[in-house]
């Protein structure tokens, strides 16, 4: 059974957290290892090359919205599962769960907060 995801339903705080710059732990690998899958055979599913999709899992390439919502689909996942399930990916899990739920004013107040907090490091 294919989860068919849909690109409206990758949380919004995820796709913002990801175009301001923020460094994704991915957990393609492990997920594709678990499911059996070869590199080559997962490329083939989504669409993309083993090279590029090996250089994705490696954190050489970006990983843009619509193959994260195709790695999903491929893997059965929800997008945020690709994310690595470490304490501070917990956190950042919650938080993005959290503001998933706000509206887009608020949800924009938050980014202005966050981005305003990076910069007085």
């Amino acid at each position: 059974m294919q989860l068919q995801v849909c690109h409206s339903q990758i949380p919004t705080a995820l796709i913002a957290c990801y175009q301001v710059g923020m460094t994704l732990d991915l957990r393609i690998r492990a997920l594709r290892k678990e499911r059996g899958l070869t590199l080559a055979e997962l490329a083939c599913q989504i669409g993309v090359s083993a090279p590029h999709l090996s250089e994705v899992e490696r954190g050489k390439k970006n990983l843009n919205n619509h193959l994260l919502v195709r790695l999903a689909d491929a893997l059965e996942v929800k997008p945020q599962d690709l994310i690595s399930g470490d304490q501070e990916r917990d956190e950042l899990t919650e938080l993005l769960t959290t503001a998933s739920d706000l509206s887009d004013q608020d949800l924009e107040r938050l980014l202005a907060f966050a981005k305003a907090l990076q910069n007085s490091v």
